[in-house]
């Protein structure tokens, strides 16, 4: 039997990224908007012709008072379709206080440490998210708008591990076409229509501009040029760990780079290295471009030895005796200002 078009795009963006065996469990992000219901669909489908188990988990992250109502479309969902479905709720904005950021991407934390947790508590060799070709091109977009390089700009990978997005290719129009086909409702995220976040204005204002006066077809251009792109972040990635092996070595919750290994290096493999050092010695959060260029400067100035740079999370880099050591600051340095010294 012939598959639909949307299911057949995910079988074969499943197998190629990660083909999952007969019995292996494939976990899907379901938050209930049409297409982690699309995706759901299409793999329920599929899971009798390629013998995997589909399972769904549902997160909510007590933003707003109809997020109840979303896990119980749900539960009414998965129980039709026979899928096991695990839920949990979360204290997101309560996240987002304490890390001093976004609602946003509290939220995005929050999604995937709960995920994570359900795929070891049920041993998935895959978790699949919804993320759509139209996701990617307004991803690309923001990040483009932001500065960012290449790594920002390959927006959303088709694999990272064991997260699996099989809907790159597909855009909202096949999935509504789809969901309208198998007679299938969703929920409506009333935050999708606020225009005060960023990505609904690139949504409902930069893109249909665009479209209509340069680009019909710049979802699918964009989401091209994306795939592009992080093949060659990827590259930069393999060349900034193999920097990183000759001159990092851990030093307790620091990281320790030799300068002049880090100042020799192709500025963009440098600059790779730095964020995946950065990483390491306490995660990226808060971290922007212009502290990587800092460390970068840093690392070629020929007047450095002694200074420090301060960094976002309580951290900063300090030159001392031919080495960069990132870690810890201090208590009582202020963050956002450089302090020279001289080497002990």
């Amino acid at each position: 039997m012939r598959l639909p078009s949307l299911v057949a795009a995910v079988d074969r963006a499943f197998r190629a990224a990660l083909a999952p065996g007969p019995g292996d469990v494939v976990l899907v992000g379901l938050s209930g908007g049409a297409d982690s219901v699309a995706l759901l669909d299409a793999l329920v489908l599929l899971q009798r012709r390629r013998r995997f188990r589909v399972e769904a988990a549902h997160l909510d992250h007590g933003l707003r008072p109809g997020s109840g109502e979303d896990a119980a479309f749900c539960r009414r969902l998965c129980a039709g379709l026979g899928v096991p479905l695990h839920e949990a709720a979360a204290d997101v904005a309560a996240r987002a206080r304490r890390e001093r950021g976004g609602v946003e991407e509290a939220a995005r934390r929050e999604r995937y440490a709960f995920l994570r947790r359900v795929q070891r508590d049920r041993s998935a060799v895959a978790i699949a998210v919804a993320h759509t070709q139209d996701d990617q091109a307004e991803t690309l977009l923001l990040h483009l708008l932001r500065g960012s390089g290449a790594t920002g700009l390959g927006a959303m990978r088709a694999r990272v591990g064991t997260l699996v997005r099989p809907l790159l290719g597909v855009s909202r129009r096949e999935v509504l076409a789809h969901l309208r086909e198998r007679g299938l409702e969703w929920r409506e995220d009333p935050s999708n229509a606020d225009p005060s976040l960023r990505r609904n204005r690139v949504r409902h204002e930069l893109l249909p501009y665009l479209e209509a006066s340069f680009n019909p077809a710049l979802r699918a251009a964009l989401a091209r040029a994306a795939g592009l792109l992080a093949d060659e972040a990827a590259h930069l990635r393999t060349e900034a760990e193999a920097l990183l092996d000759e001159i990092a070595r851990p030093d307790g919750d620091a990281w320790v780079l030799d300068r002049r290994g880090l100042g020799a290096a192709p500025t963009a493999v440098a600059r790779v290295a730095i964020r995946q050092a950065l990483a390491r010695a306490g995660g990226l959060a808060r971290i922007g471009a212009v502290h990587v260029e800092r460390i970068l400067a840093l690392a070629r100035a020929a007047d450095s030895s002694g200074r420090r740079l301060p960094l976002p999370g309580g951290r900063e880099v300090r030159y001392r005796r031919g080495e960069l050591r990132l870690g810890p600051r201090p208590t009582g340095d202020a963050e956002g200002t450089e302090v020279p010294g001289r080497e002990p």
